[in-house]
């Protein structure tokens, strides 16, 4: 049989059209089917709703606003931030101003947070290994025999 909307060749027990989705009813389907073909006609395309497109920021030293007014952080802001972030104490400084200020955009706020939980882990894991090998050069220490 044939789908009553588009007129595609569908299985004769179908409910709904495997092209375009519509409900088959027992009149239309029978109809098409006895004319096994003669009144055949081509697929109809199906008009689908526009694809909204994001607008970007044409300047790419400027930030670009994303969906509800996120700031997106462009690769001289990056650059800039991990130059600073090299400096000692402004750095570390500029990561808790950037992680934890009300002013600062999403994209930035959960990198500089991010970038602090990793230093902290990184701290943990030295402290630990810094044992580690402070007890074992002392064990070796202990056990050197001085003449």
């Amino acid at each position: 049989m044939f789908c009553g909307n588009c007129g595609e060749k569908i299985p004769d027990d179908a409910v709904f059209c495997t092209h375009c989705g519509a409900k088959q009813t027992a009149s239309a389907s029978k109809e098409q089917s006895t004319d096994s073909g003669q009144n055949y006609q081509p697929a109809r395309r199906v008009e689908l709703p526009p694809v909204e497109k994001v607008e970007r920021s044409s300047n790419p030293a400027s930030p670009g606003k994303v969906g509800n007014d996120v700031d997106l952080i462009s690769m001289g802001q990056y650059i800039i931030m991990f130059l600073i972030m090299a400096i000692p104490i402004v750095g570390i400084v500029m990561l808790f101003i950037w992680g934890f200020s009300s002013e600062t955009g999403p994209n930035k706020k959960n990198f500089a947070r991010a970038y602090l939980i990793m230093m902290v882990i990184a701290f943990v894991i030295g402290i630990i290994f810094s044992s580690i090998i402070g007890a074992m050069m002392a064990a070796m220490m202990g056990s050197a025999y001085y003449y």
